[in-house]
């Protein structure tokens, strides 16, 4: 393979790493900041209950029973965790080759932080296999 088409090939590779871990951070960010203000406007809807009575009579409608469930529901759901687990390794693991590929073999930060990356990318992997194998075998709910 001519040097030329290697650098090209190489450089893709690091602009694409660049763009992905880039891209990782800010839906990281979006995130959390949807998380936060998912929060916050539960607490404003609890605040506007006068006592514990409102609450339950609320609770008791069906649109408290959603409100309740959806809640209980994103928390423990083994299928939510088991694709988080598999979206976390993915992107580990291409951030990994990335970085492999950007280090040419060289010994350097490149190979420390591709190695790494592939590594832990690899142990999210199998983490969500043993996660749906276990929720499998105990009878979880797992698809939706």
């Amino acid at each position: 393979m001519p040097y030329y088409f290697q650098s090209l090939v190489k450089d893709w590779v690091i602009l694409a790493t660049s763009i992905g871990f880039f891209a990782w951070i800010i839906y990281l960010t979006v995130g959390l900041v949807r998380r936060r203000q998912q929060s916050i406007m539960q607490k404003h809807l609890l605040d506007k209950f006068a006592s514990a009575q409102d609450f339950a009579e609320f609770i008791q409608t069906p649109a408290g029973q959603k409100y309740v469930m959806g809640f209980t529901d994103t928390v423990t759901s083994p299928r939510n965790s088991i694709l988080s687990s598999i979206r976390i390794g993915f992107v580990l693991m291409f951030l990994g080759v990335g970085s492999l590929v950007a280090s040419d073999g060289i010994p350097g930060i490149f190979l420390t932080i591709g190695w790494l990356a592939l590594s832990l990318g690899i142990g999210f992997l199998v983490s969500a296999g043993v996660s749906h194998f276990v929720a499998k075998k105990a009878g979880w709910k797992v698809q939706e």
